[in-house]
């Protein structure tokens, strides 16, 4: 693990620690300095302080980097010092301060509470904020307010072009030079009710705006409307089977070798899958069977001690009690905002901190753009991906054999120790999880209720899953034995065969009868 990675984890560790004590002592917290008072900063730090509960008083020294203070319920944090990206984020109640510079997307998707900057902040201040109050007493970057729903964002200072971009509620108030509005807002006049309103609500800060400041809202007369394409695929695997390489059929009674094992980055230490599946569920609340207790699963919330918790925008808020007691995370690329090398790798020492010793870390997105996941986790030590094969090109399952493959040794993922697994947008089969061993990934991620209807209670849907368990396992064993293997674990590629020219020219899978690939792969 890296020396900046350990030290944020340390950090953070050590201030939930402090955090638990000061509450019940109702005492404040003073972090970057010594026992005599003498400033000892904190420099580069990332992901600290998240999730501050309501009461805590947090005080720091030192230039931080990315996502400081994020998820924030309430209390009161202040950083005497620079912060990077994504401080404040999704904050629900906190009062925050930076007494010197901050980067971009400060406060984005806040709900509640206050922010207040003493310097300049970087691009898309306020980008996607619903409520809650920012003051930047210096300038502001490029979009600034873009994707506004609520809040009111107040710059005392200059803003750069497309300020307002895509609003779609909330105000932003600029103080000293604004360009022109970005698409879907506009500038309106500042009436003496708004700015006696506005200075009332900043009167506690000391600070007052001009009359002649600009006021931005939504322009309701040109909205910007995006309408999200809807993800899915085009085909599943009928047009994949498995075969046998030559060796006889085993017998009924064979000894087979289910187990798959996932292993931690660089560790011997790992995870035993008894089938090539992780069921991907709502909870894993009340789960309970003889399949069931030793099965992982994926799920939103309330994971057991073996499970992956998925982590997205929808429940980042809320993590942080699941994750101590989970098997590890997912973090879902394609369902949080977009971040850079940086940003990422500060969500991920964040995650990290929260967990236990020796859990996992996985990354999760869509297969069409599984270059880009393969090359962060490869790069900021996660145990593994899953490509998603529902996407909204809706490509057939079957191309993102292929293009996991091809990217996978792109990017050395076997030598560096990083498993993947492939989720599929249905109730996975025996053969499905059989095929997507065979083209190199270590599991398959379904949900069993895909093409069902969820049952109303735990245990309902616990039955479901431990028969849905049982009868993979049976399948499972039956397919091994009829092609000759005793293991999950010899399977691969030469097992595969593409039922029609389509399949082969497009996988790279041995097209039956011809039983091999077709030419264009042969230089592969």
């Amino acid at each position: 693990m890296r020396e900046m990675v350990e030290k944020s984890i340390q950090l953070n560790r050590e201030l939930i620690s402090l955090l638990e004590k000061a509450l019940e002592s109702n005492k404040a917290i003073k972090i970057g300095w010594g026992k005599g008072n003498d400033p000892k900063p904190r420099d580069g730090e990332m992901g600290v302080a998240s999730h501050l509960p309501i009461g805590a008083r947090v005080r720091l020294l030192g230039d931080i980097s990315d996502l400081v203070a994020i998820c924030a319920e309430g209390g009161n944090f202040t950083l005497e010092g620079d912060a990077s990206g994504l401080f404040g984020a999704w904050n629900r109640g906190a009062k925050l301060v930076v007494e010197r510079e901050c980067g971009a997307r400060l406060g984005m998707k806040m709900h509640d509470g206050m922010i207040l900057v003493h310097g300049s902040s970087g691009a898309e201040a306020g980008a996607g904020m619903e409520g809650g109050l920012i003051v930047i007493r210096g300038s502001s970057g490029k979009r600034c307010g873009a994707g506004m729903k609520g809040g009111l964002l107040v710059v005392m200072g200059d803003v750069a072009s497309d300020v307002g971009t895509n609003m779609q509620g909330g105000r932003i108030i600029v103080n000293g030079r604004c360009p022109p509005p970005g698409e879907g807002a506009k500038s309106v006049p500042l009436d003496s009710e708004t700015f006696s309103e506005i200075n009332e609500t900043l009167s506690e800060l000391n600070i007052k705006i001009d009359s002649d400041a600009a006021l931005i809202i939504s322009d309701d007369d040109h909205p910007t409307i995006v309408e999200t394409p809807i993800r899915g695929i085009d085909s599943q695997f009928e047009s994949i089977t498995i075969v046998s390489t030559g060796n006889p059929r085993l017998h009924e009674h064979a000894p087979l070798d289910l187990l798959t094992l996932l292993q931690l980055r660089g560790e011997e230490k790992g995870m035993l899958l008894p089938l090539p599946i992780m069921p991907y569920l709502p909870s894993a609340k009340g789960l309970k069977g003889v399949f069931i207790d030793r099965q992982p699963c994926i799920v939103d919330s309330n994971p057991r001690s073996i499970d992956l918790l998925k982590i997205s925008e929808t429940n980042i808020h809320d993590c942080v009690e699941a994750l101590s007691g989970a098997g590890g995370a997912v973090l879902s690329l394609d369902e949080l905002p977009r971040m850079n090398d940086a940003e990422l790798d500060a969500l991920i020492t964040l995650v990290r901190s929260r967990l236990d010793d020796e859990k996992f870390i996985l990354l999760e997105g869509c297969v069409d753009r599984i270059s880009l996941i393969h090359r962060f986790a490869a790069a900021l030590d996660c145990d593994g991906t899953i490509a998603n094969t529902s996407t909204s090109a809706k490509l057939p399952a079957s191309a993102a054999l292929p293009m996991m493959g091809l990217s996978a040794r792109e990017h050395q993922l076997t030598r560096k120790g990083v498993f993947q697994g492939l989720s599929i947008p249905w109730s996975s089969s025996a053969l499905d999880s059989l095929v997507v061993c065979s083209a190199g990934a270590q599991f398959v991620v379904s949900n069993p209720f895909e093409n069902s209807e969820l049952p109303k209670n735990s245990k309902g849907i616990s039955d479901f899953v431990e028969n849905w368990l049982s009868e993979l396992d049976s399948e499972i064993r039956g397919l091994l034995i009829e092609i000759g293997e005793d293991g999950i674990d010899q399977l691969n590629r030469k097992h595969l065969r593409a039922l029609d020219s389509d399949t082969a020219n497009m996988t790279g899978i041995r097209l039956a009868g011809y039983d091999r690939p077709m030419p264009q792969w042969l230089g592969q």
